[in-house]
């Protein structure tokens, strides 16, 4: 796994469990809470209605007080005008108070006149709940509620109804009334669907700080890689650099070495052998002598190609065009293509670093030609416009595709561009199939010349 991906999921992966737990426990708590407030809420509304229930049938009770407890009246005259008055009682558009003997005959219901006389303890709701019975059993009890499902006046729907019994003893008989609570219902709904939407809202922005929080560190983590990744190539940059330049001053020791050193005592070994040869008169002798001097001028000229090809001494001693011109006259004696060249640098004198990293990537474009190329002619341009210095190696050879060998370009063309890069140059190499290659590079020579 790369070291980037590697410091992302350091990053991210803490961060996710965290967020995740916390996301996890606060839904949770919030859910939790949520049903409870909703809980209690219905609770609430409940209560309030039954409230207003007993309150209610306290207050029939309170008209019908006079009567029911009128000691002068018959029962029968008692009961019916108990029964007229529960009939003319009403409330609302939909409130009104039914009564029921011990056995469940309905005797009051003003809604329903037909049911009056008839025996409903075991009729049931939709739900299968025997609602007579139940409110009968309440209201033996000293009072209390029931909730069922029954059919609502004023539209004809079957919505739930919480009702309130109580019990009259001296006649047996259960006096009641209930209110519709499909509005309660619909109050409890809204409620849940307000928490529900509180809480897609809590985890849409959980999910959303989530999502800006992994973005800003994976941004972080890219840039500080980024950051580091090119510290550490320029880093690298400066140490190949280094390396390379030290290497440069390494050959360019041993070339003088070479030139200056061993060169000179084998010149001067010639020379004694040519004085030791006026005065030997044995031809056998002499025949050594001959073989000794075409060695010695074999090495000679072997140890002088060796000390050029590790440095030109023409780079240091008369400058970059004169180099350049030896190089392209001894690659043109060994590979025979021909060569059109034109130097015009005005004079200018390159710093040392300069004028070998555009030998260098004069050197590696021809070896790359005679190799590669199979060209007929090579052309090589170093010109001054104004403070820009131009090299341009042309050849007339097979090409090929740029962006397909990117990817497969060898030590030698990456050193080029690095080179001149290093030293604030542009490297550009164009090349197509059957049209050639030309390499160009451009230097600003402010900072590069000597004053």
């Amino acid at each position: 796994m790369p070291l980037k991906a590697k410091l992302i999921l350091l990053a991210l992966i803490p961060v996710l469990l965290v967020t995740a737990s916390i996301s996890w426990i606060s839904i949770y708590q919030a859910k939790t809470l949520g049903q409870r407030e909703v809980e209690i809420f219905h609770q609430s509304l409940i209560q309030s209605k039954e409230a207003a229930l007993k309150d209610t049938v306290d207050l029939a009770f309170d008209a019908i007080s006079h009567i029911y407890n009128d000691p002068h009246l018959d029962e029968s005259v008692a009961k019916a005008q108990v029964k007229a008055i529960l009939n003319r009682l009403r409330y609302g558009s939909d409130g009104y108070f039914f009564a029921y003997d011990q056995y469940g005959t309905n005797l009051v219901h003003p809604i329903q006149p037909d049911l009056t006389g008839q025996n409903l303890l075991h009729i049931q709701d939709q739900n299968g709940d025997r609602l007579i019975e139940a409110l009968l059993h309440q209201a033996q009890l000293g009072g209390g509620f029931h909730q069922y499902l029954w059919q609502k006046p004023s539209t004809g729907e079957t919505v739930p109804k919480l009702s309130y019994a109580a019990w009259l003893d001296k006649w047996q008989w259960m006096i009641g009334t209930g209110l519709y609570i499909e509005d309660v219902s619909r109050e409890v709904s809204n409620m849940r669907a307000a928490v529900n939407r509180n809480i897609e809202t809590t985890f849409f922005t959980v999910v959303v700080i989530l999502v800006v929080t992994v973005a800003v560190i994976i941004v972080f983590t890219l840039a500080i890689n980024l950051h580091e990744h090119r510290l550490a190539d320029k880093n690298l940059k400066e140490l190949a650099h280094k390396t390379v330049m030290f290497q440069e001053d390494e050959k360019k020791h041993l070339a003088r070495e070479l030139h200056d050193g061993i060169n000179q005592l084998l010149v001067s070994s010639k020379c004694h052998l040519e004085l030791m040869e006026y005065r030997i008169e044995d031809q056998k002798l002499k025949s050594h002598l001959e073989k000794s001097q075409r060695s010695l001028m074999t090495a000679i000229s072997e140890v002088r190609h060796i000390s050029h090809q590790l440095r030109p001494s023409a780079l240091d001693d008369i400058g970059l065009e004169a180099a350049l011109t030896t190089l392209l006259q001894d690659f043109h004696s060994h590979s025979g293509i021909e060569i059109d060249s034109h130097f015009d640098t005005a004079q200018t004198k390159l710093k040392s670093e300069v004028s070998t990293t555009l030998y260098r990537v004069a050197q590696e474009s021809l070896n790359n030609i005679e190799k590669h190329a199979q060209a007929k002619t090579v052309t090589m341009t170093l010109n001054k416009m104004g403070s820009i210095l131009q090299l341009l190696i042309r050849d007339d050879g097979k090409g090929f595709m740029v962006s397909s060998a990117a990817h497969k370009q060898g030590i030698g063309l990456r050193n080029m561009r690095e080179r001149v890069e290093f030293i604030g140059g542009e490297f550009e190499l164009m090349s197509e199939p059957g049209l050639g290659t030309e390499i160009t590079v451009l230097l600003d020579l402010d900072g590069l010349v000597y004053g």
